[in-house]
């Protein structure tokens, strides 16, 4: 099962650095930060659902 470690976020800024990944809720997140934060405001419930878009 992949996997992203979000301890460090949420974070204030994210790089526009373009690396996607799908979350639980079929959404394309455009890197690991814009993730990391959409789950800490998903309180834990968004998980990722695989590396690359949706």
């Amino acid at each position: 099962i992949a996997s992203v470690n979000c301890s460090d976020y949420p974070k204030p800024v994210c790089s526009l650095l373009y690396m996607p990944l799908c979350g639980s809720d079929n959404k394309t997140y455009g890197n690991k930060c814009n993730f990391c934060n959409a789950v800490a405001d998903s309180n834990g419930t968004l998980t990722l659902s695989h590396f690359g878009k949706c």
